[in-house]
């Protein structure tokens, strides 16, 4: 595995139990001349039969079919679990692997599959076959149509792993631009200015800097977390539907992902709890119990992540222009003052966006009609009620353990300093006034708490009449379909401007897996998503109107 690159990619395409993977991750650690990151693609149709090994037990909980990005040690090795037929899921990867792995499952290896092997990857990518496996004449023959030739004694195996039984050397020129990425990869870490110090921005903002980025943050609040990310307490947990949406399947390997950052950042019971969530859906559909789900204070997460020496933070000037020189971007403030100068800027500052961009006009080359999406941005206001929580055990007997959704949410017991408070809501307004009429605002949430758990509503209604109840009032920011504007700007291939931006009220569950996928995306690196899922997101997809009024 020794190399110059800052990154190794590597597709196993029978990961069974995750032997080879743990056999891999031990080699890494032995090696002092390793590259900094490990991209670890494991294919497999289904979950192991006799479960995970010990190593990996608690880390892949809860995975099922689908794509699943899980980080170990730092974020130095990423993992992406791939479940589901082997075709299907060749289909949706995007990645440029340096070594393939393939293992004893040789009989689903046709020239289809091949093909899709191979797009995959690049000239010169290793395949490895597992000890005690061997290829068919089939898929010989296969490979050897796809442009792998047999490797020789002296090709250069990678470090401590298998030597190579094939080489990808094509006769024929490879396209230059490949599935899930029409940018060309930064071939290094420099410098990036993230403009936004929320969810969006700080997550991105830490994933440039595990990958060894200088990064500056800036926002126009004083501190990070300054705006709806000040959220006192909110809830991570999957979107359930009928047809496995794409908000669906993004929340559900969104939600795994956050709760791993959680685990190694933030400390239990005081900025979060894996408590679960139980959610109230219509009578005829019966209440769903999300295990992998909990609640997090989303400040404390944005500090953790905005703790490292690769990020600097500036604050308490708005950003009001960008201009660009000999291949860098100077952020200015609205006095024409530089803020701060980078190779690349990410545009993670909601609604702030809109200006922004229309201020570049045509110098930024904006790619289609990414102008309309940013323009179609909405801001939607709410207010969160919240209160102590009743020290007498009697009031508070049969109150449930855990949080609750669904016509809103009702979340208790979350620590604030030597006090305990319970937090119910939240409002959904389009009219930034309405939040200012708190009366009108509690009074809302309290209906709808009495529709979510009506003993709970019976015990504080006395605490909402006295107007002894607080409030904590935020704004969010929505696109047009209701999913997340990912990925580069600029019609160019040497893009220097992203957007992460408009999660929406699920920035808990969004943030970090988009934060991942911009960085494949600007690395070359493998999505932690289906193909078909980032597409979905980009900022040059097609544009699809919904209703407003359609639930978060």
């Amino acid at each position: 595995m020794s190399t110059g690159r800052t990154g190794w990619q590597v597709l196993d395409t029978a990961f069974g139990d995750g032997g080879n993977f743990l056999a891999y991750c031990q080699q890494r650690r032995d090696d002092t001349n390793r590259p900094a990151l490990l991209h670890y693609v494991g294919l497999l149709p289904a979950l192991p039969e006799k479960g995970w090994p010990d190593a990996l037990a608690a880390l892949c909980a809860g995975v099922g079919h689908g794509f699943h990005r899980l980080l170990l040690h730092d974020g130095q090795v990423s993992l992406t679990l791939c479940i589901g037929p082997l075709q299907a899921m060749l289909s949706e990867l995007a990645m440029q692997a340096d070594t393939v792995c393939m293992g004893a499952s040789t009989e689903v290896w046709d020239k289809w599959a091949v093909k899709s092997l191979a797009r995959l990857c690049h000239r010169g990518t290793q395949l490895v076959t597992q000890p005690g496996s061997s290829l068919s004449l089939e898929a010989l023959d296969a490979l050897g149509d796809a442009g792998f030739r047999t490797a020789t004694d002296s090709e250069p195996p990678v470090a401590g792993a298998a030597p190579p039984s094939h080489i990808y050397d094509p006769r024929w020129n490879l396209a230059t631009s490949r599935k899930g990425n029409t940018s060309t990869p930064v071939q290094g870490p420099t410098r990036c200015a993230v403009i936004g110090a929320g969810l969006a921005g700080t997550s991105v903002a830490r994933a440039l800097a595990v990958r060894g980025w200088r990064v500056t943050v800036l926002d126009r609040h004083p501190a990070p977390a300054g705006g709806a990310s000040g959220l006192p307490v909110g809830l991570v947990v999957p979107h359930v539907s009928v047809d496995d949406s794409p908000r669906s399947r993004m929340s559900r390997s969104g939600t795994q992902l956050m709760l791993q950052h959680a685990r190694h950042l933030l400390t239990a019971g005081e900025d979060w709890a894996p408590s679960g969530v139980l959610e109230h859906r219509a009578a005829s559909e019966g209440d769903v119990w999300h295990p992998m789900a909990g609640w997090i204070k989303p400040a404390r997460l944005v500090q953790a992540w905005m703790d490292h020496p690769g990020i600097r933070f500036v604050g308490g000037t708005a950003v009001a222009g960008l201009q660009r020189q000999d291949g860098v971007w100077c952020v200015l403030d609205d006095g024409a003052h530089e803020l701060a100068r980078a190779e690349h800027v990410v545009l993670a500052n909601g609604f702030g966006c809109q200006t922004l961009l229309h201020a570049l006009g045509g110098a930024a080359e904006l790619e289609g009609d990414v102008l309309a999406k940013t323009e179609a941005l909405q801001e939607v206001h709410g207010t969160l009620s919240h209160g102590l929580y009743p020290a007498d055990n009697a009031t508070v007997r049969g109150w449930p353990p855990t949080p609750v959704n669904g016509n809103g949410s009702f979340i208790s017991l979350v620590s604030a300093g030597a006090e305990r408070h319970w937090y119910a809501g939240s409002t959904f307004e389009t009219e930034r006034a309405a939040i200012a009429e708190l009366p009108a605002q509690h009074r809302a949430n309290q209906l709808r708490l009495r529709s979510l758990l009506p003993a709970v509503e019976a015990v504080l209604a006395p605490t909402f009449d006295s107007a002894a109840v607080a409030s904590w009032a935020g704004t969010r920011c929505v696109t047009h379909d209701r999913l997340p504007l990912v990925g580069a700007l600029q019609a160019r291939a040497d893009n220097s401007l992203w957007i992460c931006a408009g999660m929406g009220a699920r920035g808990l569950s969004f943030s970090a897996l988009c934060a991942e996928l911009l960085l494949a995306q600007l690395h070359g690196e493998p999505l932690p998503i289906e193909a078909s899922l980032a597409r979905g997101l980009s900022a040059q997809r097609p544009r699809r109107k919904r209703s407003l009024n359609q639930t978060f």
